[in-house]
Protein backbone atom coordinates (compact mmCIF):
# COMPACT_ATOMS: atom_id res chain seq x y z
CA UNK A 1 0.00 0.00 0.00
CA UNK A 2 1.46 3.36 -1.00
CA UNK A 3 0.43 6.32 1.14
CA UNK A 4 0.10 9.65 -0.65
CA UNK A 5 -0.24 12.01 2.29
CA UNK A 6 -0.77 11.85 6.01
CA UNK A 7 -1.58 14.51 8.62
CA UNK A 8 1.11 15.33 11.18
CA UNK A 9 1.06 17.56 14.25
CA UNK A 10 3.63 20.24 15.00
CA UNK A 11 3.71 20.08 18.79
CA UNK A 12 5.36 23.49 19.03
CA UNK A 13 2.03 24.92 17.81
CA UNK A 14 -0.44 22.39 19.27
CA UNK A 15 -2.41 23.63 22.31
CA UNK A 16 -3.96 20.19 22.95
CA UNK A 17 -7.52 21.48 22.60
CA UNK A 18 -8.48 18.03 21.19
CA UNK A 19 -10.83 19.48 18.56
CA UNK A 20 -9.08 17.29 15.99
CA UNK A 21 -9.95 14.20 18.04
CA UNK A 22 -13.60 15.25 18.30
CA UNK A 23 -14.03 15.96 14.58
CA UNK A 24 -12.28 12.89 13.17
CA UNK A 25 -14.96 10.69 11.55
CA UNK A 26 -12.77 7.58 11.51
CA UNK A 27 -11.47 7.95 15.10
CA UNK A 28 -7.92 7.98 13.75
CA UNK A 29 -6.72 10.59 16.26
CA UNK A 30 -6.35 9.92 19.96
CA UNK A 31 -4.40 10.78 23.07
CA UNK A 32 -1.68 8.27 23.81
CA UNK A 33 0.05 7.60 27.07
CA UNK A 34 2.38 5.12 25.42
CA UNK A 35 6.04 6.10 25.39
CA UNK A 36 6.94 3.83 22.48
CA UNK A 37 5.06 3.89 19.20
CA UNK A 38 5.31 0.95 16.81
CA UNK A 39 4.85 3.30 13.87
CA UNK A 40 8.12 5.16 14.54
CA UNK A 41 10.17 2.98 12.24
CA UNK A 42 7.65 3.33 9.44
CA UNK A 43 6.60 6.99 9.74
CA UNK A 44 8.15 9.17 12.40
CA UNK A 45 11.80 8.78 11.47
CA UNK A 46 11.08 10.19 8.02
CA UNK A 47 9.04 13.17 9.21
CA UNK A 48 10.21 16.73 9.35
CA UNK A 49 8.04 17.24 12.45
CA UNK A 50 9.01 14.78 15.20
CA UNK A 51 6.40 12.54 16.80
CA UNK A 52 5.55 12.83 20.49
CA UNK A 53 3.87 9.53 21.38
CA UNK A 54 2.82 10.73 24.85
CA UNK A 55 0.60 13.32 23.21
CA UNK A 56 -1.95 13.25 20.40
CA UNK A 57 -1.30 10.53 17.84
CA UNK A 58 -2.68 9.49 14.48
CA UNK A 59 -3.64 5.90 13.75
CA UNK A 60 -2.74 6.08 10.08
CA UNK A 61 -4.35 2.74 9.27
CA UNK A 62 -7.72 4.34 10.17
CA UNK A 63 -7.09 7.77 8.60
CA UNK A 64 -8.91 8.42 5.33
CA UNK A 65 -7.09 11.74 4.70
CA UNK A 66 -10.33 13.75 4.76
CA UNK A 67 -8.57 16.87 6.06
CA UNK A 68 -11.14 17.78 8.71
CA UNK A 69 -8.45 17.87 11.39
CA UNK A 70 -6.49 20.44 9.38
CA UNK A 71 -9.60 22.58 8.94
CA UNK A 72 -10.58 22.54 12.64
CA UNK A 73 -7.12 23.32 14.01
CA UNK A 74 -7.12 27.03 14.89
CA UNK A 75 -3.38 26.94 15.64
CA UNK A 76 -2.46 25.51 12.18
CA UNK A 77 -0.58 22.78 14.03
CA UNK A 78 -1.65 20.00 11.65
CA UNK A 79 -0.30 19.79 8.13
CA UNK A 80 0.01 17.29 5.31
CA UNK A 81 3.15 15.22 5.00
CA UNK A 82 4.04 12.98 2.07
CA UNK A 83 6.23 10.05 3.13
CA UNK A 84 8.84 8.82 0.70
CA UNK A 85 7.84 5.38 -0.62
CA UNK A 86 6.33 4.08 2.63
CA UNK A 87 4.87 0.61 2.11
Amino acid sequence: MKIKKIPVIDFTKCRKCKKCIEICPSQAISVSFNNCCAKCIKYCLTMEVPCHPKEIIFKYELCNACGLCLEICSENAISWFTPKNVE
